[in-house]
């Protein structure tokens, strides 16, 4: 609990005093675990579902609120409500919402420690941070002179990971890297998942047509392939001004799980540069993005070029003693572009134009200590100013510490965030049209109300003993202003005898209602180290409706997205229990063995074919219980080269984790790490 931690306040303080539920994983933890991608370390971060797709690829959830709506289209599988950020850089999907994983520039060479702030964060930073906050922070050289550190493995599946990062540090102002990535892994299964059988089918067998398989599938046993470049660059003029200069792209083809009831195959080759600068408390960040992104190449609507800004500028300055005010202002635009690659006159693409979403916001935060340090009260606002929906939205966060001694701490913490604006609910402009029969029009609507989560929650933190801490947090939320594509009109030309269509995006009066607890111990005597840590958790619906259309529409003056109102139900996909264990044995200063697992219970996805069928099979993935268990061995030579061997899933776990993906199998690879 004294790992310091940036991402609660935004400035550096002991885990232990952060004043909202939060995680540190540092680089020695996710090294000694044997994690392979950034990815995969999330499963050693207490409050987080991490389900794999395929070898290598995972969808990631704080606190559940996934395959919510259920029984909708897999746009509402993966999650959207988690504020990813590399150095404070978002990194987010503002066509679907979400992350794509894969197209992060950096890897775990690269990483310092990963920061998780559980809880609406959007006062914070910003729109979209509704379950929380992750944020990966990169690493520094720590002595002076050269800095090299490289390693590499390789496995079953074709597993082949390799990253090296080469820098010097002059004196203690200066510092540079240069750091490089690659990924390459097979599925770990052949075939695909034909819904309407129930069953994974030869390729050829599921498409027929070789010229669509091959589009669909360029690389059918292909889980990932990836590669990322990096520069870090640091100045630290003194111990009140510095500046830092990043910059970098990657290049990406996986198969997952995205908008679509079987594995698709998603490219992107995107391209990143990030200043931040600090002298005498005002503080800046901007950073800009670009490149392109396919997340389902098989189809031509699914892919654009995207241009993103972000400015973040704020000041903290002390108005008393022990009161800081932080005032704070940003500014952000998206812009996305698929008219390159589709017939725009024939509404083709998803925008058939270029669009653009900006966001200024205004924020304003107080930290402020009283009674010897004992009570601190953190308060926080935020103004978010969109151009569509053009409305402004608050956001805030307010949290009280107190410590009843240096060892134990309550807190109690209020807040709420929303999520952005998405570019697909806001601009769709889709037409299907069936030649002699009519068209499907599928509209965005600029008036939606934005997701929002508001919280209240309770935590204690003690140090119970001197090798046993504690970390317990009791949280409720509510989450409202759901949407999806339903059904509004309905017109008939009757010389044609032609059918037309037309579905909006609209809000739901589906509400979400979730109770939970999380618990995490850390017990260290000599060279064990034990840290289990479990989330128990219920979410329930209220006035969910199975029926996609407006009550105006034809024929739907009983079957609407009002048919629920007044129901209830428990939301399935979220499992009631998940968790994790980390145990490290250090046998000697050289040799260490690490045995991490990560489990949870029974849960079902719903997709939308569940009502489209009603037969209890097509559309619904029944997710058994996992246990999941890991074991990596390593020693080490000489302080700086380390080999290690590496099992993954050692119990074999034959079920799948997510709706139609791949079932992981038992891994084993090898590697060496050197550090100098």
């Amino acid at each position: 609990m004294d790992i310091p931690i940036y991402s609660v306040s935004k400035t550096n303080e002991s885990s232990f005093d952060a004043p909202l539920s939060s995680s540190v994983v540092t680089r020695e933890e996710i090294k000694r675990a044997g994690c392979t991608t950034i990815m995969e370390a999330m499963r050693l971060v207490p409050g987080v579902i991490v389900r794999q797709m395929t070898n290598g690829n995972y969808d990631i959830h704080i606190r559940g609120l996934d395959n919510t709506p259920p029984n909708l289209g897999m746009y509402f599988f993966t999650n959207s409500t988690t504020l990813v950020m590399i150095d404070g850089r978002p990194v987010y999907n503002y066509v679907q919402g979400g992350t794509f994983w894969e197209t992060l520039p950096i890897d775990l060479n690269d990483v310092e420690k990963i920061e998780v702030v559980r809880g609406p964060a959007a006062a914070m930073y910003g729109p979209n941070a509704e379950s929380g906050v992750i944020n990966i922070i990169t690493r520094n050289p720590e002595k002076e002179g050269l800095y090299l550190v490289g390693n590499a493995q390789y496995g079953n599946y074709t597993t082949a990971i390799a990253n090296g990062s080469v820098g010097y540090k002059a004196g203690t102002k200066f510092s540079a890297i240069v750091s490089g990535n690659f990924q390459l892994r097979d599925r770990t299964q052949s075939g695909y998942y034909n819904d309407s059988t129930n069953k994974f089918v030869p390729l050829d067998s599921f498409v027929k047509n070789a010229a669509a398989r091959n589009a669909q599938y360029p690389h059918p046993d292909l889980a990932m392939q990836k590669y990322g470049y990096n520069a870090f660059i640091n100045y630290y003029i003194n111990d009140k001004a510095y500046i830092s200069l990043q910059g970098g792209g990657q290049g990406s083809e996986v198969q997952n799980e995205f908008a679509s009831a079987f594995l698709t195959n998603a490219v992107s080759n995107t391209y990143y540069g990030n200043l931040k600068a600090g002298v005498y408390g005002i503080n800046l960040q901007a950073s800009y993005l670009t490149g392109t992104q396919a997340p389902q190449t098989a189809l031509v609507e699914e892919k654009w070029q995207l241009n993103s800004t972000d400015v973040v500028l704020d000041y903290n300055m002390t108005a008393v003693k022990n009161l800081t005010i932080t005032p704070g202002l940003s500014y952000r635009q998206e812009e996305y572009n698929d008219s390159k690659y589709v017939d725009a006159a024939m509404d083709q693409g998803l925008f058939n134009a270029p669009v653009t979403a900006t966001t200024l916001s205004a924020s304003l935060r107080f930290d402020y200590k009283l009674f010897h340090d004992k009570l601190r009260i953190v308060a926080a606002g935020r103004m978010d100013k969109f151009n569509a929906p053009d409305k402004i939205y608050f956001s805030w966060n307010l949290a009280a510490t107190y410590k009843l001694s240096d060892k134990h701490l309550i807190r109690i913490v209020e807040s709420r965030a929303n999520q952005c604006p998405l570019l697909l609910n806001n601009y769709y402009n889709l037409a299907i049209t069936v030649p002699g029969k009519g068209s499907i029009q599928l509209l965005g609507n600029q008036n939606l109300q934005l997701l929002t989560t508001d919280m209240l929650e309770f935590g204690y933190r003690g140090k119970l003993t001197d090798h046993l801490e504690l970390d317990l947090e009791v949280y409720g939320s509510k989450t409202y202003n759901f949407y999806n594509e339903v059904f509004t009109s309905l017109t008939i030309d009757t010389a044609k005898l032609l059918v037309n269509i037309q579905y909006h995006f609209e809000n739901l009066p589906l509400v979400s209602r979730q109770m939970g607890a999380t618990l995490s111990v850390n017990y260290v005597m000599g060279k064990i180290q034990l840290r289990p840590f479990a989330t128990l958790q219920h979410t329930t619906l209220f006035n969910y409706s199975p029926y996609a259309a407006l009550p105006t529409a034809p024929g739907s003056a009983i079957n609407n997205i009002n048919s629920g109102l007044g129901t209830q139900m428990d939301q399935l996909a979220t499992p009631t229990f998940y968790g994790g264990a980390y145990i490290n044995f250090e046998i000697t200063k050289q040799f260490n063995i690490n045995m991490n697992a990560y489990y949870m219970t029974a849960c079902t996805q719903l997709e939308s074919d569940n009502l489209n069928y009603n037969n209890g099979l097509q559309g619904v993935e029944n997710i058994a219980p996992q246990f999941l268990v890991n074991v990596v061995a390593s020693y080490t030579f000489f302080k700086k080269l380390t080999i290690f061997a590496n099992f993954k899933n050692c119990f074999n776990e034959q079920t799948r984790q997510f709706y139609r993906g791949d079932i992981p199998g038992f891994q084993v690879s090898g590697g060496a790490n050197l550090e100098f």
